[in-house]
Formats: structure tokens, C-alpha cells, sequence
């Protein structure tokens, strides 16, 4: 199940003291476009199309709904999910637009905008697998994979003696290649990319943990964009522009 809300305010721990003394928003608008950043291997979120050559998804329409508000164009920069808040960190893109859940440990570098869905994260096996699981240590030693540097990543890695039979994967698709080849014994992933992929693959969902919310990320310290950028998705909210890329992405 999806669900989507707005944070007012936001003020709930999340944030911390500015560490940069510019606003970005100034340089935004001067440069007259946004800078994101996204991994195109997460779909519906975001995926790149071969027939148009696009990169396409919620988050990309979303992030779009973004620079409108903001009167500029935007620029796509495609990378692997891992090196997201390094990027963002350092200035090479202006925002993040993956599917970022809001952790404590991301909001002590970047800060999270407000957050605009919700979703499940889910353990997928091939659906003849006879495997039963009812918590996530319970994959304790079986092969399990995950994509490299997201929230599944850190919780299997928290698991006491997981690290031994856990591989990360930079692409999704090959860990459900590795799932289907029996290379896995199964995979945790966030529920809405399970859709996708189980019109190729025989999969099914055998267990369900209720996920952080989701939100796009920009450096600290700039208050105006932030505030823009909560503007632009609150008024989405409002004018059912936001449901209605639900509907289109998620059915």
C-alpha cells in the first residue's frame, strides 16, 4: 500500500544547524536550471527508457513538477545510487530524485525536503521457492541481495553474521537476473520496483517491512529553495497534480 502526506514544517528532529552560507536558489536561477541527480535503475521511480532514449518515472515527473515551479529547466545526471549524497555533498548536482528514503543518518549530511509518498520494503524470492521467513534475521545465512547503499543495504548489514552471504548490486536488474539463475535465494527491495520486474521474472513477495518515507535531498543551508521545492510539492498535493502521477506510476 502507498501512502503519500506532507510534513508541515518538518521540524521533528530532521534538521540541523546551516553549514552553507549561500543560498542555492540564487544559483539555481542565475544558472537557469536544477541540477538532479538519480539512479535510473529503480523503476517506476525512475528508469531509463531505450525505445526514447529518456529517463522517465515518478520521481523524474515529480522533480520536473519542481523546476517548473521554480521557472527552469533541468539536468539529469545519472549515477549509481551509492554515490547520490557524495554528489549532492560536494555540489556536483543541486538535488537528489531517487526513491531516498529519510534516514537519521542521511539527514546528519543532507536535508530532506518534504517527504511525498511512502511505501513497503519487501523480500522477493522466485515463486516457486518454498522459503518462509517471519523476520528479516531470519536470512541469515542464505545467499540474499540488495542495491548498493540503500536502506535494505544498511538494515541486512546491521544483522548480526548477514555480511557473509549478503552481495550488494549497483543495478537492480541484475540482482533479479542473479534471483532468477538461483544465484540468490532471494532479494530486498522496495515493493513498487517488484511490479516491473515480475513481468519478466517468476517472483513473489514472501515478506513485508513498512518503509521510511521518501523525499528529495539538497545541501543544508538553503532555505529558500527548500522552501521552494516544498512550495512546488505542496501545491502538487493541492491541485491533485501528485495523485495523478500515483496513479500514472504506481496504478
Amino acid at each position: 500500500m502507498l501512502i503519500v502526506g506532507i510534513i508541515i514544517g518538518f521540524g521533528i528532529g530532521y534538521f540541523t544547524p546551516s553549514l552553507v552560507a549561500s543560498d542555492d536558489y540564487d544559483v539555481i536561477k542565475a544558472r537557469g536550471s536544477i541540477i538532479v541527480g538519480t539512479n535510473t535503475n529503480w523503476p517506476p521511480f525512475e528508469i531509463f527508457n531505450t525505445t526514447s532514449n529518456q529517463i522517465e518515472g515518478f520521481d523524474i515527473d515529480l522533480a520536473e513538477l519542481v523546476a517548473d515551479y521554480l521557472n527552469v529547466t533541468t539536468q539529469w545526471i545519472d549515477m549509481d545510487f551509492d554515490n547520490l549524497i557524495g554528489a549532492c555533498q560536494a555540489g556536483t548536482i543541486d538535488m537528489i530524485a531517487s526513491a531516498t528514503f529519510i534516514t537519521a543518518a542521511r539527514c546528519a549530511v543532507l536535508q530532506p525536503l518534504t517527504w511525498y509518498i511512502r511505501t513497503n520494503e519487501v523480500v522477493v524470492t522466485k515463486a516457486n521457492s518454498t522459503l518462509v521467513i517471519d523476520e528479516l534475521a531470519d536470512l541469515v545465512g542464505l545467499d540474499v541481495g540488495v542495491q548498493t547503499g540503500t536502506v535494505e543495504d544498511e538494515e541486512l548489514s546491521d544483522i548480526t553474521n548477514m555480511e557473509a552471504t549478503l552481495t550488494r548490486y549497483p543495478v537492480v536488474e541484475t540482482m533479479f537476473q542473479a534471483l532468477d539463475t538461483g544465484t540468490l535465494d532471494a532479494i530486498y527491495v522496495d515493493e513498487p520496483i517488484v511490479g516491473l520486474y515480475s513481468t519478466v521474472y517468476s517472483v513473489k513477495i514472501i515478506f513485508t517491512v513498512t518503509a521510511p518515507p521518501t523525499a528529495f535531498y539538497i545541501r543544508y543551508g538553503s532555505d529558500r529553495l527548500s522552501a521552494a521545492i516544498n512550495s512546488a510539492i505542496a501545491e502538487g498535493f493541492a491541485d491533485g497534480t501528485v495523485d495523478a502521477l500515483i496513479a500514472k506510476w504506481f496504478g
